[in-house]
């Protein structure tokens, strides 16, 4: 078996939250929290996911431009289990243990591309010295030998060797993110993170910057942790994805396996996002109601469990779907006093009559997307019986009354790892003991 160049193991960053005159940790903000994948030589990952899932923040952690709260980042290094260690424990090759030199040599090996190329370059420097400068740091004097390195490069992005002393501002953004990519390639690394390189760019520029990634890795055999939203996007360049909610990996396996079966609810919201351009096909795909969570406070059991519209049901409970995801969202927002019955009331008396309360419970039903009729009684009694207190003004009352008896196993327990085929894994306990979870480096 190929040893990979990259091993990520149970990454973590947190950002510590402060208060008070002794700024003391009262929290943190859980960005990435956990994470583990591999990468091949010559392989391309994708990690996809929304904004805010923590993709960036794994990306500047694995090249260690911030510091990881824990875990290890293994490069060009066994990082399987039993791989030898020195004698604190600690793997020889685990970028987040190097000290300073040892960072250097691990950024000729790896470079990143950043999203938004106008940011990355300085204004004051000509588009060939901010290359070269790479090769300046590690050591090469000779200027005229740089000078030669970037021109060659700069043609090789489809630019003009006659650019090198251009200014950043002389470009658009498309020729300054050739200008990013031959940068990256200046010192010939064997691993290359892109964070969204593409998604500031027009469709048009969008394909051939990813066309020509392509063609350099199969030039270089470089490795590349490709970093995206865009699932078409992913779909075009990767071979492996890993899609991440929350700051966790909730499903890592081959491109086509992904797309073509998805096994974790929230890969098949993802999938369902993408534009189709024939216009005879049906619009809209899944959409995610309820809760969105907060990095500095998620939600137990599966982080994803709060917007899910395939959330697990209890025993004995078997009501339609959007029912049930509708009373998870009621008793989320009664909790949180975010049901306000009088604003409620406004609306319906928009015609002009003062509404009855069962115009205003009706109302209530149709914005949480609950039918007029629960088929399960005990959960009808149940909602009426909270509406009534609502009404009366008793949220509170109403919250407890929802909250015991609206309840799913997918907020009482963390999921563990489902293996579905060789390198496809997901994590949801809709899958539970149908396949058996072997060691993996892909997180739960």
């Amino acid at each position: 078996m190929t040893e990979p160049l990259l091993s990520v193991r149970d990454l973590k960053k947190h950002y510590p939250i402060r208060k008070g005159i002794f700024n003391r940790q009262v929290g943190a903000a859980r960005a990435v929290d956990g994470i583990s994948f591999d990468i091949a030589p010559g392989e391309t990952l994708g990690l996809v996911g929304e904004s805010g899932c923590g993709k960036s923040t794994a990306a500047s952690s694995v090249i260690h431009l911030e510091e990881p709260t824990s875990g290890e980042v293994i490069f060009n290094g066994n990082g399987r289990e039993g791989a030898t260690r020195d004698p604190d424990g600690t793997h020889p090759n685990d970028v987040t243990a190097f000290d300073d030199d040892e960072l250097m040599e691990f950024r000729r090996g790896a470079q990143m591309i950043f999203q938004d190329p106008s940011s990355s370059f300085d204004p004051r420097m000509s588009v060939g010295n901010a290359v070269g400068e790479l090769l300046k740091v590690h050591g090469m004097s000779d200027r005229h030998r740089r000078r030669a390195i970037v021109e060659d490069l700069l043609e090789r992005v489809g630019l003009s060797a006659n650019d090198f002393d251009r200014y950043p501002h002389e470009f658009s953004g498309g020729q300054k993110q050739r200008i990013a990519l031959a940068r990256a390639l200046v010192l010939n690394p064997d691993l290359i993170i892109a964070d969204e390189p593409v998604s500031a760019l027009d469709v048009s520029i969008q394909a051939e910057i990813l066309s020509l990634i392509d063609d350099f890795q199969e030039e270089f055999g470089l490795s590349l942790l490709f970093i995206s939203h865009d699932m078409s996007v992913i779909r075009q360049i990767c071979d492996r994805v890993a899609v991440m909610y929350l700051g966790e990996i909730v499903e890592i396996g081959p491109v086509e396996e992904i797309f073509t079966d998805p096994q974790h609810p929230y890969t098949e919201a993802l999938l369902s996002s993408i534009p189709t351009p024939d216009p005879r096909a049906s619009v809209g795909g899944i959409e995610l109601k309820g809760t969105v969570p907060s990095p500095t406070n998620p939600p137990s059991g599966c982080r994803f469990h709060t917007r899910c519209h395939k959330v697990i049901q209890p025993e004995g409970v078997e009501v339609d779907q959007d029912d049930w995801r509708g009373l998870l969202n009621f008793r989320d927002n009664v909790n949180a006093g975010e049901v306000d019955v009088e604003q409620v009331r406004e609306n319906v008396a928009a015609g002009g009559t003062d509404p009855t309360e069962s115009e205003v419970r009706a109302e209530i039903r149709r914005e949480f997307d609950i039918s007029e009729t629960v088929d399960d009684p005990d959960l009808e009694r149940t909602l009426s019986e909270a509406l009534d207190l609502l009404i009366e003004g008793e949220s509170e009352r109403a919250g407890t009354v929802l909250s015991d008896a609206i309840t799913t196993p997918c907020a009482q327990r963390q999921p563990d790892r489902t293996v579905h085929a060789p390198d496809h894994e997901s994590a949801c306990l809709r899958h539970e003991g149908r396949a058996a979870a072997e060691p993996s480096p892909a997180d739960d």
